[in-house]
């Protein structure tokens, strides 16, 4: 679909619009995202040579699905934390490096599809999504993932084999959600541990320098009171 001609015509009836297949590295101008803010639903955009995912996104908040799948993109603007009725992110086989923080917004989102890109880190802030189902982030570059990820409720398949530097659970427990969960909470339970304990000391710190406050102005009375006695000593007459 080289040809722009029809892109005026919006969505189809049923809010889809089809811009898949293409060698597109940005959107052309031709096309309005903003024009059909109230009737698209779901953007396909897969397979041609996008690099990002530009801030006019941020006009569609009608949108529920996104699939930009099989591009270049390396950056995701944070304008697409405004499309809060989006259920489905689909950002496979790109070239992100990180996800928007900004998607703990979309309270509606239910998937993220981001394998074989070149993630180093997830946002923490995913966590705070209260409808995920799934996240997919196999064949990234990974070193970690938010613990808490174990305690969202809606959470049932998380998918991160493939990233050879995940330290949170050992490679033949990455592929099986159960026991990547009970890793995840594992060292969670162990992290509040630490930072209970890491609590503690600091109260006990502030105490002691309390402590040793007192302590310090109760020795400085002292001193001030011997001197008030050698004082009187000093001028008390030898008779009455």
């Amino acid at each position: 679909m080289e040809e722009y001609d029809d892109l005026s015509a919006g969505p189809a009836e049923d809010g889809t619009l089809d811009l898949s297949h293409n060698t597109w590295t940005v959107f052309p101008p031709e096309l309005s995202l903003p024009h059909f803010s109230q009737t698209l639903l779901h953007l396909d955009a897969k397979n041609n040579s996008l690099t990002q995912v530009p801030e006019c996104i941020a006009c569609l908040a009608l949108l529920q699905s996104l699939d930009v799948s099989l591009n270049q993109i390396e950056y995701i603007d944070k304008g697409i934390g405004q499309c809060i009725r989006l259920r489905s992110l689909n950002v496979s086989r790109n070239r992100l490096e990180s996800l928007p923080n900004e998607l703990s917004n979309c309270i509606l989102l239910e998937k993220i599809v981001a394998d074989q890109n070149r993630l180093t880190a997830l946002p923490e802030t995913l966590i705070d999504l209260i409808a995920i189902s799934t996240i997919d982030v196999r064949d990234n570059q990974l070193t970690s993932i938010p613990l808490g990820l174990c305690r969202v409720p809606t959470l049932k398949t998380v998918l991160c084999y493939g990233n050879n530097d995940l330290t949170v659970a050992p490679e033949h427990m990455r592929d099986d959600t159960d026991l990547l969960f009970h890793c995840l909470e594992m060292q969670l339970k162990f992290k509040e541990v630490i930072a209970a304990k890491s609590n503690q000391r600091d109260e006990l710190q502030v105490k002691a320098e309390e402590i040793r406050e007192e302590l310090n102005n109760a020795t400085n009375c002292i001193s001030e009171l011997e001197k008030d006695i050698a004082a009187l000593v000093w001028e008390r007459p030898d008779e009455y």
